[in-house]
């Protein structure tokens, strides 16, 4: 049930902000609205104040704004015709219609600083000296010759307290020299490390991890160490009889190879042998065998300022991740079957809830911000489509034909469904398999 109430109150959210956006600036324009509905379909409650009914419908994926003479070709009386929306110049047609998205972009805007001030779970490791717990092999920290147990105490003649800011310095400088202060036992020594930049979002990473227990977090259904019996909270002592100290090492080994593994687990007072055959994932192209790691969180709050920036960069980010995303799903870098619907928001949101207020705020900013940027996308039935050709009219001084508009927005809703199927499938593949 708190799924289902989630999942309502999350999608509401999202739907009412973007249809409010059209409905103020159609408002503002002159526009006349007949109909402000959240959802589609029949009518389950509605209200009549002046001249729009406002309702409720039965489907909550979606709502809608009925303006007056809002569609090509629609009989409007002389009275209407001063409130007709096709009848309005260009530039009001296409802020009403910008007016969506950019009222979900704002909602992310605002939410994600008051999500910094509420308080967010991070790491526990992040306010602890930089301690380097491993190094992965050939990879920059590696090469800058920098071991397990090193304190890095300095960047660029910077003083380093943690590894927060350990690895905002690097972050900041993919394929840039960044001179590093290390304690090692009893001795300071400096060397040059330069950062790879992620594929994700390019910051740049240098290839070595905090003090970091091979405790296990979750295990994932559908995979070998599930079904070998493996729990959440046991412990990786040895894979193959080669001891294991941090996650790292874990995955160093479980990732590059198919071949079956022997692990040795420390569970309560008893030591466990479990034999597992690591599953390849495609999308990934690793081999997995379904845990994660268990982190130790701390709630961290920050103050107004702090929280702004932190808003505004977590904004950047999650708009830079999102179209890395869509680029590697047209180049086929990304599987479709990565993509979820509304099953898997449902149960996302379901679980947001009850990890408290934070995380569903994330949620809706997240999902507000990837409705506010995919909107705009000049495709036929999103509003990006619409504000397309309403640029394509001011510059031909006409509008499109009503013949064309109807085919592209045919082809629009064809892809919106197929969209939609698709989606639907994976989340259902993902719960029957």
């Amino acid at each position: 049930m708190t799924t289902f109430i989630s999942f309502i109150i999350v999608l509401g959210i999202l739907i009412f902000i973007h249809e409010l956006g059209h409905f103020m600036v159609a408002k503002f324009s002159g526009v006349g609205v007949e109909k402000f509905s959240l959802g589609f379909g029949p009518k389950l409650i509605g209200i009549k104040r002046g001249e729009t009914e406002y309702r409720i419908s039965l489907l909550p994926l979606g709502g809608y704004v009925k303006m007056v003479g809002e569609a090509p070709g629609e009989e409007v009386s002389d009275i209407d015709r001063k409130k007709s929306f096709t009848h309005k110049p260009v530039r009001y047609r296409a802020a009403i219609v910008a007016a969506g998205p950019v009222m979900n972009l704002l909602l992310a805007a605002i939410l994600l600083p008051v999500i910094f001030m509420i308080g967010v779970q991070v790491p526990s490791y992040l306010g602890n000296k930089a301690e380097v717990g491993f190094v992965v092999p050939d990879e920059p920290a590696s090469r800058a010759g920098i071991q397990s147990g090193d304190v890095i105490v300095g960047a660029d003649n910077k003083p380093v307290k943690n590894w927060q800011e350990l690895l905002e310095e690097m972050a900041e400088r993919p394929k840039e020299p960044l001179k590093l202060k290390l304690a090692r036992n009893d001795a300071v020594i400096e060397t040059t490390i330069v950062p790879e930049p992620t594929a994700e979002t390019g910051a740049g990473y240098g290839g070595m991890y905090p003090p970091m227990k091979p405790v296990i977090g979750d295990v994932s259904s559908g995979y070998p160490a599930k079904d070998a019996g493996i729990q959440p909270g046991d412990v990786i002592l040895a894979v193959n009889d080669k001891m294991i100290t941090h996650w790292a090492e874990l995955e160093d080994i479980i990732h590059k190879s198919g071949e079956k593994k022997t692990i040795l687990i420390g569970r309560e007072n008893q030591t466990l042998t479990f034999e597992v055959t690591p599953k390849h994932n495609k999308d990934a192209n690793i081999y997995l065998i379904g845990i994660s790691r268990k982190d130790e969180q701390v709630l961290r709050r920050y103050g107004f300022i702090e929280a702004t920036a932190k808003g505004f960069t977590t904004s950047v980010e999650m708009t830079e991740r999102l179209l890395a995303v869509i680029k590697g799903l047209v180049l086929g870098k990304y599987s479709l079957k990565t993509l979820g619907g509304p099953i898997m928001i449902a149960q996302v949101a379901g679980k947001a809830a009850e990890s408290g207020i934070s995380d569903l705020l994330s949620l809706v900013a997240f999902l507000s911000l990837q409705l506010g940027i995919i909107n705009l996308f000049p495709i036929p039935v999103l509003d990006g489509g619409h504000i397309l050709f309403f640029c394509i009219e001011a510059v031909n001084g006409k509008p499109l034909s009503e013949k064309f508009m109807a085919i592209a927005q045919q082809i629009g809703i064809a892809l919106l469904i197929a969209l939609m199927v698709m989606v639907t499938y994976n989340d259902l593949f993902r719960i029957f398999g």
